[in-house]
């Protein structure tokens, strides 16, 4: 592995270790159902299974991608790339 594939790899690790560092790990008093149940109507669609499903759950399926591409960008590293 050279010098560059060395460097983007820290600059990946260090990235996704401020990223980690700066989420909110706070627990919530009460369940997601009342959550969603209370603040549907600040997503702005006028039903509460499509809010649910465009904002709430579009964030963990943009994180779940993130983490994957994440992966696979590691592993690839890690084997030493395209062989020249």
């Amino acid at each position: 592995m050279g010098l560059r594939e060395r460097i983007a790899a820290v600059i990946i690790a260090l990235a996704l270790a401020l990223l980690l560092l700066q989420l909110d790990y706070s627990r919530s008093g009460f369940g997601s159902y009342s959550y969603y149940v209370s603040n549907w109507r600040d997503v702005g669609v006028p039903n509460l299974v499509t809010a649910i499903v465009a904002d709430w759950r579009a964030y963990d399926s943009l994180g779940e991608a993130t983490l994957l591409f994440t992966a696979v960008t590691g592993v690839y590293l890690l084997l030493g790339g395209k062989k020249k």
